[in-house]
């Protein structure tokens, strides 16, 4: 897909596909709390209490994990579209920010720019 636009970030695609969302940029496992339903989750590192988060998240973007990290193996498990090692995505993507992640190919684009 030709986006015509430099993706956001990118990184190594685990379970593939394609999600267009807001961005939730989950801080600590405590800002779970704060996750509404059909976010494109934002994590620093894989964790047991992130998997929670997934049971209402519609894509995960992980800064630091490799393909078989707890949340990776999980969202490939439940069929999310899903990257990992997407170096400074907590920096980079914006709480609320509206991203298509396409974890085909491992990029994160800014959706919010028109035209595309």
């Amino acid at each position: 897909m030709n986006r015509m636009s430099d993706p956001l970030v990118s990184g190594i695609g685990v379970c593939p596909g394609v999600v267009r969302g807001e961005a939730k940029v989950l801080r600590s496992e405590r800002d779970i709390e704060e996750l509404r339903p059909g976010k494109i989750i934002v994590i620093p590192h894989s964790s047991p209490l992130y998997a929670v988060a997934l049971m209402s998240a519609s894509g995960v973007i992980c800064e630091n994990g490799g393909r078989l990290s707890h949340i990776c193996t999980i969202a490939m498990e439940m069929g999310i579209p899903c990257i990992t090692q997407a170096t400074r995505a907590m920096e980079i993507i914006l709480d609320g920010q509206t991203v298509f992640l396409d974890a085909s190919s491992g990029l994160v684009y800014d959706d919010s720019i028109k035209g595309l």
